[in-house]
């Protein structure tokens, strides 16, 4: 196949993407058989989501771009995504240019710090989230980071796309109509320094003339083969989530209506990180508040006016997104907290927490006999999760220590720890003065998601196979055609420098001819090469496709997503 061979000849690779190699993932594109955009021309419904941004999974052509990135033969990825596929396949952040912005992603407004999260931004055009920089004296307002249409590309990141596709032998364009400007020119960046383009993509695109090899197919089919004639492996997915416990120990004992074993009552409605952002005072506020609802959760379980504090204690057990107390954590549905030991449990029943009133919080008294209290957490995880993978269990220790928190009255009293914060400022000091009276905490990661494309690959390349098989044994029980005088057409694939294609080719290129003639999407099986500066079309593609500068121009501060 020879983008196999041109990938395998050259010495630096880099690769553009577009919304086609996220299809298979459930996320539609917007110029394909059943984009967005399609639709709307057409006057159908828009199409929807098989899955949400959240809960995807990278596609077998994300895990190959991850092994080529692995074998050295890939050097950097160039993408008009904002689906956060790439980052979550593995690929490292400073191999990747998210032309776009990532709709996973905040950057502090101060020092430019980034912010992958585990769950979407509400809002596009750079707007204020309501976090804040934890970076050491920083402090910064996080906004997000997605383009919106009259947004300038990221410079940054558009230059070092411009530097590596200069020095690239090979521009691989994949599932991008490369129609979007500036974006769309950078492939040719590489053409220009003496290099070669590769299209993969179901439609035309402008710059097929100025490519040495263009393929109408879906990417996976044939990024499929493509890693098999090169023997690259294609990476194992895995996704891996965390969850943030922490707790208050409170020594004191309380008085008898605050024996009461309750679990944190669970409050209808969204969270209100999740919600539209309010103005940044306002919302600074909020998040203040929920950081303070440990500490100020704890001295109302301690209780007051006892003579015995140091027999009892008691303490308060929060379960929260590593990203922040009140972010949400849209990987776990619900989580069931006991207490081992026989002796523990009848002191201290267990609970079942969930709800999106963030975070989690447990309250219990412990007598003095108990000096430690074991946790079993175990948490029930969305249906997105793997099967085998829904159900996760930790243990997590509280030992009785000479705690900093002496009992306390409720939160009901005038301190300063209950008031609210009057600048986003004095809410992001709050929160760390918080975490700091923390008296301990951990991590927990576990595994929600795996795939091995493996099988699948060999799936695709099958079917492949067997079509190309099938459109020969058609062929050749057609009737001979009258020869012709031989030709130098434009449009016909090559293996190499050879004169003759491959059969695997030449079956695919007959597949194709017989879709168009019985009125088939050659999208789906038909895959049509063109030779070096030739023209390939498949049936249906749209006319406006041919109608574009191939100028190399800058970016004049405006693009959108493709």
């Amino acid at each position: 196949m020879l983008s196999s061979l041109q990938i395998q000849a050259a010495s630096s690779v880099i690769a553009f993407t577009g919304a086609g190699i996220s299809t298979a993932c459930g996320i539609p594109d917007f110029r394909g058989p059943q984009g967005v955009w399609t639709a709307q021309r057409k006057g159908l419904p828009m199409p929807k989501l098989q899955t949400s941004f959240v809960y995807a999974k990278p596609s077998l052509t994300h895990q190959a771009l991850l092994g080529l990135l692995q074998s050295g033969k890939l050097r950097y990825i160039c993408s008009q995504n904002v689906d956060s596929l790439h980052l979550r396949s593995g690929v490292s952040r400073d191999k990747i240019a998210e032309l776009h912005g990532n709709c996973f992603a905040e950057r502090c407004k101060k020092c430019k710090k980034e912010y992958v999260r585990d769950f979407e931004m509400d809002t596009v055009g750079f707007k204020l989230t309501g976090r804040h920089c934890t970076k050491p004296g920083c402090s910064g307002p996080l906004a997000d980071h997605i383009l919106d249409w009259e947004d300038a590309l990221p410079n940054a990141e558009f230059e070092a796309t411009k530097k590596h596709a200069s020095s690239a032998d090979l521009a691989l364009c994949l599932g991008t109509s490369l129609q979007i400007i500036p974006a769309a020119n950078l492939p040719l960046r590489t053409v220009k320094a003496g290099g070669k383009l590769a299209i993969i993509n179901l439609q035309a695109t402008p710059k097929d003339n100025k490519a040495a090899v263009v393929i109408h197919a879906k990417v996976d089919e044939i990024m499929a083969v493509v890693m098999q004639r090169l023997g690259v492996p294609i990476p194992l997915f895995m996704r891996t989530d965390q969850v943030l416990l922490s707790h208050i120990i409170m020594q004191g004992s309380p008085e008898q209506d605050n024996l009461k074993q309750e679990g944190t009552e669970q409050q209808e409605g969204r969270n209100r990180h999740r919600a539209t952002p309010m103005d940044q005072s306002a919302d600074a506020a909020a998040t203040a508040d929920t950081e303070q609802s440990l500490a100020a959760a704890a001295p109302a379980v301690a209780g007051t006016n006892s003579s015995n504090n140091d027999s009892n204690w008691g303490f308060t057990l929060c379960i929260s997104s590593i990203h922040g107390s009140s972010c949400p954590m849209p990987m776990i549905l619900s989580a069931h907290v006991s207490f081992q030991a026989s002796a523990t449990a009848d002191v201290l029943p267990a609970a079942e927490l969930s709800g999106e009133q963030l975070p989690w919080k447990l309250h219990r008294q412990c007598p003095g006999s108990l000096k430690e209290v074991t946790v079993l957490v175990q948490l029930t995880l969305v249906d997105a999760a793997d099967a085998d993978k829904r159900s996760h269990e930790f243990k997590y220790a509280i030992v009785r220590t000479q705690c900093r928190h002496p009992t306390t009255p409720g939160p009901s009293n005038n301190s300063s720890s209950s008031q609210r914060p009057r600048s986003s400022k004095q809410a992001t000091n709050q929160q760390r003065q918080q975490e700091e009276q923390l008296d301990g905490s951990k991590v927990f990661s576990f595994i929600t998601q795996m795939h091995d494309y493996a099988t699948k690959q060999q799936e695709l390349i099958a079917q492949l196979e067997s079509a190309a098989k099938e459109s020969r044994q058609e062929a050749a029980a057609q009737p001979a055609a009258p020869s012709a005088a031989p030709s130098k057409a434009k449009g016909r694939g090559r293996l190499g420098n050879s004169r003759q294609g491959s059969k695997w080719q030449q079956g695919i290129q007959t597949q194709a001819q017989h879709n168009q003639q019985n009125g088939v999407d050659g999208g789906d099986t038909g895959v049509v090469l063109s030779g070096q500066n030739g023209t390939s079309s498949s049936p249906g593609a749209s006319p406006e496709v041919a109608q574009d500068s191939h100028a190399d121009t800058d970016p004049g501060g405006a693009s959108g997503g493709e």
